[in-house]
């Protein structure tokens, strides 16, 4: 839509400068092609914002990298917890307590001599330290669980840095649209300016009778439609500006300043094979890493399931003391020192059929992420495509549009020299000056299109996720 009402203007003051042939003598427009490149060169600031400098500040205002970033931050956790599996249990436990009173208890065998009285205390103390060590677990199943961890965690980071060059090409994108959109703004006030100074001349010839009504009311039309345009094109360059600064985190008050020339040379990359492109898509995109590292952590996650299949192996001891120590009879007032160590093997037929559907479940899952990463494949072909044709598409565009300025440029020139020997007018020179302002904008969208066609490219290959990373 903004190609077409920057065209409005330009169109519509053609056909009415060519309805004209009334003469104007050698009087140039007031507003020269001299002024159209001061605005341009007042546009360009050095030291504004660029498309480089919107990616940047993008990746650290995006919600949605934040968001990975505490997926980051969880999936370290979740890692750690894993590593900390193995560790043996350890634990301790201190006790006292105050018992009821209960008469001794009296033995006496005079055929052996004992005469014993067993008193029954009315406290307990007791202070146990007990070790856990599931022996199985460490060869079939924790080794396996870490790994998944930590490629979970790998897969959290390449997700992060997938959001921040999302978040980088929009901005990118959003930063061109907003170049445009000024580029546009600027076409379009010139234009108005080039209308209103022709309709003053022609509102003139009108009060001697040199034009018709018809003629002047034809040109207040363009000057209605050149405002119109202008309008629009005012509320499109503030939208613009407005979805920039979201994606950018620029505050109001925050002015924005267009840094990056785009009347400079860009190199575009050379023609290569679709199937080096994809190659090279495969090896560097986040997006891809995040399903290949993913596909991984889900058969880690499967293997140490299977580990329920079979017994568990467990080694365990305790270490206590205890006031009095029921291991020791007669029980006496004072703290007496036991311990016992041991093994056990156990399996569980529960354990067993629910693993089962837990693996069925992680090998189901794994499927998923290689559909999806068929689907990445087939995407990104298709898109890789694109990127590279809308560059050659571009640089062909930049050539025509080269050659349109400078017959543009040419013409101008001739009509210039034509007025000052009286063999042209003044409307026609405007028409010649209209015709050079196309070709200008022309040629400024064109150098857009063919940032915008290299963007998309490097994001399509993946040339853009190192600096994320």
């Amino acid at each position: 839509m903004t190609h077409r009402l920057a065209s409005v203007v330009v169109v519509s003051l053609a056909a009415a400068s060519s309805a004209r042939a009334q003469p104007a003598g050698k009087q140039a427009p007031a507003d020269d092609m001299a002024t159209f490149e001061k605005d341009l060169d007042a546009l360009f600031v050095p030291g504004g914002l660029t498309s480089d400098g919107a990616a940047a500040r993008a990746g650290n205002a995006s919600p949605s990298v934040r968001r990975r970033v505490a997926e980051v931050q969880a999936a370290i956790a979740d890692a750690e917890a894993a590593e900390l599996q193995r560790v043996p249990q350890i634990s301790a436990k201190l006790t006292a307590e105050r018992l009821n009173s209960i008469p001794p208890f009296a033995i006496s065998i005079p055929q052996l001599g004992v005469n014993e009285i067993i008193p029954f205390f009315t406290h307990f103390y007791d202070g146990q330290v007990n070790v856990n060590v599931n022996l199985s677990d460490y060869v079939l199943r924790y080794p396996k669980l870490v790994d998944a961890a930590h490629l979970a965690e790998d897969v959290a980071r390449q997700t992060r840095v997938s959001a921040v060059v999302s978040a980088g090409e929009d901005a990118r994108l959003a930063y061109y649209e907003w170049v445009r959109a000024r580029l546009q703004v600027l076409i379009a006030k010139r234009q108005l300016a080039q209308v209103r100074a022709t309709l003053d001349q022609e509102r003139a010839m009108f009060e001697v009778q040199r034009i018709s009504k018809a003629d002047l009311l034809r040109i207040e039309s363009q000057e209605a439609d050149a405002t119109q345009t202008l309008d629009q094109l005012d509320n499109l360059s503030r939208l613009r500006e407005e979805q920039l600064r979201i994606l950018i985190g620029a505050r109001d008050e925050e002015p924005l300043a267009v840094g990056e020339d785009i009347r400079r040379e860009l190199a575009a990359p050379g023609a290569a094979r679709l199937d080096d492109l994809m190659a090279r898509a495969e090896s560097t995109r986040a997006d891809f890493r995040v399903l290949d590292v993913g596909i991984r952590a889900k058969e880690k996650q499967r293997d140490s399931e299977k580990a329920n299949y079979f017994p568990k192996l467990t080694v365990f001891g305790n270490v206590e003391d205890a006031n009095p120590n029921p291991r020791v009879f007669p029980q006496s007032d004072k703290f007496t020192h036991s311990w016992y160590v041991g093994a056990g093997l156990s399996w569980t037929l529960n354990d067993a059929l629910v693993e089962r559907t837990n693996v069925n479940r992680l090998t189901a899952e794994a499927d998923e992420l290689r559909a999806d990463r068929e689907n990445l494949v087939h995407g990104t072909r298709v898109e890789v495509l694109a990127a590279q044709q809308s560059v050659q598409l571009a640089v062909h565009s930049l050539d025509t549009s080269k050659k349109g300025l400078a017959a543009a440029e040419e013409g101008y020139r001739v009509r210039k020299e034509l007025l000052a020997a009286d063999r042209a007018t003044a409307v026609e020179l405007v028409d010649a000056e209209t015709e050079l302002t196309r070709a200008r904008i022309a040629a400024l969208n064109a150098r857009v299109d063919l940032r915008v066609a290299v963007t998309q490219l490097a994001h399509a290959i993946g040339d853009d996720t190192a600096s994320a990373r």
